[in-house]
C-alpha cells in the first residue's frame, strides 16, 4: 500500500506540481501523519521537494536512463535474449512488449511469425514493428516520458485494461529474491498493468540487472513466471533466484 500511495502522489504531482497534505489525506483515505511519512521518503528519493503543509515536485525527477544511452549497451546479449523469448510467441497469439531496448530486440525475431498481434507501450517499438507483414501493432495511448520515450500514465492503464494476451514480456531496472524493480516510479503501473492482462509474464534483462536492486518495486516473483537473461549473469544471484521457484534461462 505505501508504494501505491506514493505512486499516486507522484502522478498527482505530475498534472498539479504542487500538493497539499490535507488534499492528500482526504485523496487517498489515510493520516496526515502517514502522508508526511510519504512525502519525506520521497523526498529522500528525489522526486519532492517537502514545503510547510505540502510539497512540490521536482522538475528534474529520476525518470529513467534515456534510451538513447541504453541502445548500444550489450547489445549482443540483448540480441540474444530477444530471439530466445521470440520461442515464447506462436503464430496467432496476441502479446505485450513493454517498452525498453532489450525487449525491441524481440521484435527482429518476430518477423517470421503469421497473424500476431503486439501491444506495447514503446515508441521506438511501435516503429520498428511498423511494416513487418503477418504482425498488427497497437501502440498504448498515454503521456509520453520523453527520456525513455514510454507511454505511461492513466490513460495508458485505462487502454489496456480491456486486453487479455498470452504472454507480456517485461522489461526492469532490478531483480531480486525480493523482487522486480524498476528505475523510475512514473512507469510502475504500466507495468503492472501489463502483468494483469497476460496469461504468462517473462522477465527480459540483460545480465547487469539480475541481484541488482532499483527505486521501485512493481512484481513479486511469483508474478514471474520466466526470466531470460545472458549467460554472463552472475551465477549465485541466478541461483537464489531458482531456489525461489523462478525459471531463469541463460543464453
Amino acid at each position: 500500500m505505501r508504494m501505491e500511495r506514493q505512486i499516486e502522489i507522484l502522478s498527482f504531482l505530475r498534472n498539479t506540481h504542487v500538493v497539499q497534505i490535507k488534499e492528500l489525506s482526504d485523496r487517498l483515505g489515510v493520516s496526515r501523519n502517514t502522508i508526511r511519512r510519504d512525502l519525506k521518503r520521497l523526498e529522500e528519493e528525489g522526486f519532492v521537494t517537502v514545503t510547510h503543509g505540502g510539497a512540490v515536485g521536482v522538475r528534474n525527477a529520476p525518470m529513467g536512463m534515456p534510451l538513447g544511452d541504453r541502445e548500444d549497451q550489450y547489445a549482443e546479449e540483448k540480441l540474444r535474449i530477444g530471439k530466445k523469448a521470440a520461442e515464447f510467441v506462436r503464430d496467432g497469439d496476441a502479446i505485450i512488449l513493454d517498452a525498453g531496448t532489450t525487449t525491441d530486440r524481440i521484435v527482429q525475431a518476430l518477423k517470421d511469425r503469421k497473424d500476431l498481434t503486439v501491444i506495447t507501450n514503446g515508441l521506438n517499438i511501435a516503429l520498428d514493428l511498423l511494416g513487418i507483414p503477418g504482425i498488427t501493432a497497437i501502440l498504448v495511448g498515454g503521456v509520453i516520458n520523453e527520456t525513455t520515450r514510454c507511454m505511461a500514465g492513466f490513460h495508458a492503464e485505462e487502454f489496456l485494461r480491456p486486453f487479455h494476451v498470452s504472454t507480456a514480456f517485461i522489461s526492469a531496472g532490478g531483480v531480486t529474491t525480493e523482487g522486480v524493480m524498476n528505475t523510475n516510479a512514473f512507469e510502475v503501473r504500466i507495468k503492472r498493468s501489463m502483468i494483469q492482462a497476460a496469461d504468462k509474464v517473462v522477465l527480459v534483462v540483460t545480465r547487469e540487472k539480475i541481484g541488482k536492486t532499483s527505486l521501485v518495486p512493481f512484481a513479486g516473483l511469483e508474478e514471474i513466471d520466466a526470466i531470460i537473461t545472458d549467460s554472463k549473469a552472475p551465477a549465485e544471484e541466478v541461483e537464489r533466484l531458482r531456489r525461489k521457484g523462478v525459471e531463469v534461462i541463460l543464453c
